[in-house]
């Protein structure tokens, strides 16, 4: 589905089953610009398939939760709306493009750490 302005959702699963324990039947991708819907499209699709069903992943966590441990700053706070967030949020996006960088893969299995649901 892809809305001009939206969020966009990518489906990027397709087996009916997986063939190894633990990894997801289905994967759906939310992209799109800040304040452009996706955590709206994400809880809708949560809400008619069931939390047992669907988890709603998002890499902001992991990513602001380690950028707050390695900067000395307020996890919770880099969540919310707050100018305080906004003050780091530069920074933030270089930093985390430079972990990714240097490891494609590191804030993913954080935050697939533990998820038992079919649907992500």
């Amino acid at each position: 589905m892809v809305c001009p302005g939206r969020a966009h959702v990518r489906w990027a699963g397709g087996g009916v089953s997986s063939p190894m324990a633990g990894l997801p039947r289905l994967v759906l991708l939310l992209s799109g610009k800040r304040k452009s819907g996706k955590d709206f499209v994400a809880e809708e699709i949560q809400s008619r398939l069931g939390p047992d069903v669907c988890a709603i992943l998002q890499l902001s966590g992991p990513l602001k939760e380690q950028y707050a441990k390695e900067h000395g700053l307020d996890f919770r706070r880099l969540l919310d709306t707050s100018d305080y967030k906004e003050t780091y949020r530069q920074d933030m996006i270089r930093w985390g493009e430079e972990k990714r960088n240097t490891d494609p893969g590191f804030f993913c299995r954080i935050v697939v750490e533990g998820v038992t649901q079919p649907v992500w």
